[in-house]
């Protein structure tokens, strides 16, 4: 597999963790979720950066 389809995948499962983590709150217990919300959504965003700075990089090249 290439870095590309590595960062895909991640996303992939991250962008599922994300909706199983939203599917999954209640109104009482929302704060330790809300956090581990915040941490795997900053990492998704990290993963979509990294991939389109390598999409330009081979496109450039």
């Amino acid at each position: 597999m290439t870095e590309s389809e590595h960062l895909r995948e991640e996303i992939k499962e991250l962008d599922a963790q994300i909706f199983r983590l939203k599917g999954s709150m209640n109104k009482a217990d929302n704060a330790v979720k809300l956090k581990k919300l915040e941490v795997i959504t900053r990492l998704r965003d990290r993963c979509k950066t990294a991939l389109q700075a390598l999409e330009r990089r081979q496109a450039a090249a």
